[in-house]
């Protein structure tokens, strides 16, 4: 017995080799500047779009049957759990761990989404054609219990809303590169903050309203200093002094403007009796009332005439640079300043009806986007096919099920070639994905120091999906078997079971992610999947043998 499971490791290790062989091969095109990232992006939109959903059609349609329905309940509710759990300890690790700003959503989803797809199916074919299995039917009903954790993965991924929460890392206000790095206190995190403010009583600060409250002090200054400035020119003064201001750029646009001097005369009488003062003399600001057009108008153009006086000495040069402020009545000028705007605010006055009734129909649709996506609309399909057997006798050869036998001119059902098409399309979706997260580990930038790494969130996150989950994944399938929920018989259930519990997480996140990013950048995903994957021999050989001993 004991060669025997050796024999039966080494044969679900065999799978594994493949998957590090293809993410070497995406690590080497980008070192030698073969696959840029223009590609990669390419690559993930020819990936989520095309391959996968032929992927899920291949896989469905075929492995569904009415001898797996009876297993359908207690294999949904296993990956429902361990779906669940991987969500909670994702929030968890999330709130007690240093984790980048952009990257809140993904840990959850990443800590409770796994690879559901070819790889385990690759290791339950081999592993199932060897004892203690059945190698006439555990194969197909292996596969078949994979295909149902399969489709629960994409209803929750792509239905559920699970890949449309990635963009919620991305938003306009959620900050992005070294911004993101700002480490938060237990407080400012989503669970913290309501655990200060409903049970604690504390109410932290979030960094909005810390900007905020900023903005608020340097108002409350410079009213302060208007405050100063009026009282300083506050002194009523007799003579009124002629400004002429002539602007040589233009010689179109001539302004005088006549003012009383009491603001003028106060500024000399204040001079006065600072000139005692040390510091350096500063630029006069000068400001008449706001209004809609400011004139601002260089020191070497300005000439500054006024009634002249016995006391007054000669005029003296000074660099100064004044502004004016004033309204748009008196001044000459072929130059319209608002007509660049005012297209724009008669269209949204034209319109106003129907941008609400836009703005109406994308929130009530919104939900709605996501069954519009390749994958959903290729789960929906697959599944009544799979299931309805007059539909699935069009596909695939139904005859051993109690179904209809139609055939086509070649002896084969009606459209099968479809089924040929989806199968040969479906051969480069796990691949592709390999070979692009290779390709995100070798540009992965290395911060200086390591220290910027979420390194304990990344520890946390593999110890969670491949030692936590698994633990309770046996445990829960050997109370199941003990409680009738799993019958004592079914082999290649129990080993499915308990084999996908302990899995690394899932591709698709990382494909999704680089579409959501500004700059395509997820650095920080691949070093998470990095340690996950390094990680992934050690704990699917321990978990397959652990396995097959309780089977």
């Amino acid at each position: 017995m004991a060669a025997s499971i050796g024999l039966l490791v080494y044969s679900g290790v065999m799978p594994l080799i493949k998957t590090f062989a293809a993410l070497i091969c995406g690590y080497v095109l980008v070192k030698l500047d073969m696959f840029p990232p223009a590609a990669s992006r390419g690559a993930s939109i020819l990936s989520m779009n095309v391959a996968l959903p032929a992927l899920i059609f291949a896989n469905v349609v075929p492995s569904f049957t009415q001898s797996n329905v009876s297993a359908l309940g207690p294999v949904i509710l296993i990956a429902s759990i361990y779906m669940f759990s991987g969500f909670v300890m994702g929030m968890l690790i999330r709130e007690i761990c240093y984790v980048p700003r952009n990257f809140w959503q993904g840990i959850i989803i990443m800590t409770g989404m796994s690879n559901w797809g070819n790889l385990p199916n690759a290791i339950v074919q081999t592993v199932t054609q060897q004892p203690p299995f059945n190698p006439a039917t555990d194969p197909q009903l292996g596969v078949s219990y994979v295909s149902i954790f399969t489709v629960c993965y994409h209803v929750v991924f792509w239905i559920g809303g699970g890949a449309q929460s990635l963009s919620w890392d991305y938003l306009p206000g959620v900050p992005q590169g070294e911004d993101a790095e700002r480490r938060l206190s237990w407080k400012e995190k989503p669970i913290g903050s309501l655990i200060a403010r409903y049970i604690l009583r504390k109410r932290a600060i979030s960094p909005p309203e810390m900007s905020e409250k900023l903005k608020d002090e340097e108002a409350s200054i410079d009213e302060q200093d208007k405050k100063t400035s009026v009282e300083v020119l506050a002194a009523p003064v007799a003579s009124i002094p002629k400004i002429v201001i002539s602007d040589e750029l233009d010689s179109e646009s001539d302004i005088q403007l006549t003012r009383r001097s009491s603001r003028v005369s106060a500024v000399s009488a204040f001079r006065s009796r600072n000139q005692s003062s040390t510091a350096p003399p500063s630029p006069l600001r000068i400001t008449v009332p706001a209004s809609p057009i400011r004139i601002s108008i260089p020191a070497s153009s300005i000439r500054t005439t006024a009634p002249s006086s016995p006391m007054a000495g000669p005029a003296q040069r000074s660099p100064l640079r004044t502004t004016f402020v004033a309204t748009p009545t008196p001044v000459r000028s072929t130059r319209s300043v608002g007509s660049s705007i005012q297209p724009k605010d008669v269209r949204q006055k034209e319109h106003p009806l129907l941008k609400k009734a836009q703005h109406c129909l994308a929130t009530v649709f919104r939900p709605f986007r996501a069954f519009l996506q390749p994958v959903t609309v290729a789960i929906a399909i697959s599944l009544p096919i799979a299931l309805v057997l007059p539909l699935k006798a069009l596909f695939v050869d139904v005859s051993t099920q109690g179904g209809p036998s139609w055939h086509g001119p070649d002896g084969r059902p009606p459209l099968a070639f479809v089924m040929d098409t989806a199968q040969f399309i479906d051969t480069i979706a796990v691949p592709l994905a390999l070979i692009l997260l290779g390709a995100s580990f070798a540009r992965i930038t290395v911060p200086h120091p390591l220290s910027r790494l979420p390194i304990m969130a990344m520890l946390l996150v593999a110890a969670a999906k491949m030692i936590v989950i698994p633990v309770m994944g046996v445990l829960m399938v050997q109370v199941m078997v003990h409680k009738g929920l799993i019958p004592q018989d079914a082999k290649a259930e129990k080993f499915v079971a308990m084999l996908l519990s302990g899995t690394p997480a899932a591709i698709n996140q990382m494909i999704v992610s680089s579409l959501h990013a500004p700059d395509g950048n997820v650095d920080t995903i691949a070093a998470f999947y990095l340690v996950q994957y390094l990680f992934m021999i050690i704990s699917s050989s321990a978990l397959t043998t652990v396995s097959l001993l309780l089977v």
